[in-house]
């Protein structure tokens, strides 16, 4: 979670806080200004604790390990650049008159909730509570993020411009990456190992529902008296799948099988596993015209990520600028510019972020896209992958569950806590 900048005080106002302040040396200290960007400031207090959040982000992540002991190293550089692009963009929204309406942010909370199967507010504030964040945090990131997406949608947008013959030409260069893989085309029935009879009932009655689909029957038709005494799974169609997708003794059993031909019965999760084959398709580069919208998608985002860099350079010579960064984050210069296309929404993975893309916030006529949560939110686990030696009921999904994972603590400064400035948890 960002800190949300502050406009710059009137001098009166840092006249009188000076005074109220004097006797609280430590808080004089936190209350120091380390960046400012045109009107909006940010407080070594203010660093401290998005350093802090930068580095329970880094620790929750899934990497290599050398990698996280850099990133932990750069945790007050990655700190510092973050809330110069933030500044940056923010002082730019004002000067732009953005504003974000509450009704924005409660339909980027409600598709929050819905991308995370989170069925109520009181689920929502759980998930969040693991990761330490309030609702009230959450909502006034959105809405900063939503600020910052407008900006970049407004200015960055029209910058963006990629013909047909730059896509037909990165077609042309990268034919092998458009390679699909042979596929076939999979349904299936289990024959239950927790169904009635004994394993050679079982056996039996895998060989009764092949034999009937080698007579010319359907799989559904098949299976249908021994599904409904629970012996068997109903015909459930697996779809296109590729070498990989599927338990490797059922691949074995089913993959040289021509069209319309079923396996012999091969023990898997659940039960006897019987697959047909509908239909196959050879390995094939598909033709330009069915990979051209992807394609345009591609190139958009890497000519938007080369704007958006081209963009903040032209932002910061326009904007006045007084950065005092804490030793530790001297350099973040050098975070800068391989962060710079990720600002203002990916980064906090908020679909649309890209406002190249079609229905991104900015794009004309666009309605604004709803945000996900950054990784340190935690909200939920990455969907575990379709297992297809399991019978589930056709469109089912996975449910996530909350993490229950917090990091090591952090040790909080040394020097006591400023006196609020704004409001808590934002």
């Amino acid at each position: 979670m960002r800190p949300m900048p502050r406009r710059l005080p009137s001098l009166t106002l840092l006249l009188a806080l000076s005074l109220a302040l004097a006797p609280a040396a430590g808080a004089d200290v936190l209350n120091r200004i380390v960046l400012r960007v045109n009107d909006q400031i940010a407080t070594l207090y203010e660093y401290q604790q998005h350093r802090d959040e930068v580095v329970r982000d880094v620790l929750h992540r899934e990497q290599d390990g050398d990698e996280r002991q850099r990133q932990l190293a750069q945790a007050g550089e990655i700190a510092y650049a973050d809330l110069f692009r933030e500044l940056l963009l923010q002082s730019r929204a004002d000067q732009l008159a953005v504003e974000i309406s509450d009704a924005q942010v409660d339909t980027a909370m409600g598709q929050l909730k819905q991308n995370y199967n989170l069925k109520s507010d009181d689920e929502l504030r759980a998930a969040l509570a693991q990761s330490g964040m309030t609702e009230a945090a959450l909502r006034a990131q959105i809405k900063n993020q939503l600020r910052v997406q407008e900006v970049r949608g407004r200015e960055v947008q029209s910058r963006v411009k990629v013909d047909e013959e730059d896509q037909r030409r990165y077609y042309r260069k990268n034919l092998d990456t458009f390679r699909q893989p042979e596929q076939l085309q999979l349904r299936e029935v289990v024959v239950l190992d927790e169904g009635p009879g004994a394993a050679a009932d079982r056996q039996r009655v895998a060989a009764e529902i092949r034999a009937k689909v080698q007579g010319g029957a359907s799989l559904a038709d098949a299976v249908a008296e021994s599904s409904k005494k629970g012996a068997t799974s109903a015909a459930v169609d697996l779809g296109w799948v590729s070498p990989g997708d599927l338990d490797k003794n059922l691949e074995s059993a089913v993959w040289k099988l021509p069209k319309g031909a079923i396996s012999e019965p091969v023990q898997a999760r659940g039960g006897l596993h019987l697959v047909q084959v509908l239909d196959r398709r050879e390995s094939r580069v598909p033709p330009f015209s069915e990979v051209a919208a992807a394609i345009q998608a591609k190139e958009q985002e890497r000519v938007f990520k080369q704007e958006v860099t081209k963009y903040m350079v032209e932002l910061e010579k326009k904007s006045l600028i007084v950065a005092n960064p804490p030793a530790e984050a001297a350099n973040f210069r050098r975070q800068l510019a391989s962060q710079n296309g990720d600002e203002g929404g990916a980064a906090l993975g908020i679909p649309g972020s890209n406002p190249a893309a079609p229905g991104a916030p900015g794009a004309p006529g666009a309605a604004a896209t709803a945000p996900t949560p950054s990784p340190t939110l935690q909200l939920g686990t990455t969907p575990p992958t379709a297992n297809s030696t399991e019978p589930t009921a056709p469109g089912s999904l996975p449910v996530p569950k909350p993490v229950d994972s917090t990091p090591p603590p952090v040790a909080p400064p040394s020097e006591t806590p400023p006196p609020p400035t704004k409001p808590p948890g934002i």
